[in-house]
């Protein structure tokens, strides 16, 4: 990809770079904002859903480095950016990609239940009033054409060890949709952070929900 114009190559720190593609989908602010929210350790197989070019995973492998990364995406073209991405960062051994709908996902796919679960997922509701765009890539990342939140939180509660963690982006609007998702899906909220655009109302929420946990949950703020 170093001679294709078409490609920019972003540099995440720690020997950690990827690639992504200028006429696809590209990450924003709110990929990096749940790469910085999430508590990886070392030692966590770590799986992120609706993975795009893989962004999140990277970025938080060049944060800590942890013991595997499993990527699942629908798109054949960003699952062989994500593999571009895997070889330019010497991640083969420890990685493993699944082109398929969430939905196909089973635990028999993995060695052992993940220990964590990372998700930037489509945000509108296919019926909501904002248009899909024309082009399917732009409109599978934006809109739950494929999969519903619901469908997202019942594969992760399925996938995930006990007391293992989701990790996800949302908008704000849908809090109460995510919480009460979760906890019917054994997923208690234990950590929540709001991102605001201006001083009046959030726009982000960042969640922390633990398999099989306690209820209680902690809301953050960005220091000031």
């Amino acid at each position: 990809m170093k001679n294709n114009e078409n490609f920019t190559l972003e540099n995440f720190g720690n020997g950690i770079s990827i690639y992504q593609c200028n006429e696809l989908y590209k990450f924003t602010t709110d990929a990096i904002l749940l790469a910085k929210f999430c508590n990886i350790k070392h030692t966590d197989n770590v799986l992120e859903l609706c993975a795009g070019s893989g962004v999140i995973s990277f970025y938080a492998y060049s944060l800590s480095n942890f013991n595997h990364l499993y990527f699942n995406e629908i798109q054949p073209e960003m699952c062989k950016i994500i593999e571009e991405n895997i070889r330019y960062n010497n991640l083969k051994r420890k990685s493993k990609i699944f082109n398929c709908n969430l939905k196909n996902l089973a635990l028999a796919d993995f060695k052992k239940p993940v220990d964590v679960i990372i998700c930037n997922p489509p945000y509108l509701k296919v019926n909501d009033k904002s248009l899909i765009n024309e082009k399917r890539e732009i409109a599978l990342s934006r809109h739950e054409i494929e999969a519903t939140l619901e469908d997202i939180i019942k594969k992760s509660s399925e996938l995930i060890k006990d007391k293992g963690r989701l990790y996800m982006v949302h908008l704000a609007a849908r809090s109460a949709e995510l919480i009460a998702l979760c906890h019917n899906y054994k997923l208690e909220v234990k950590k929540m952070k709001f991102i605001f655009t201006n001083d009046k109302e959030a726009y982000l929420v960042l969640i922390e929900a633990v398999k099989n946990a306690n209820p209680g949950v902690r809301v953050l703020k960005e220091k000031n």
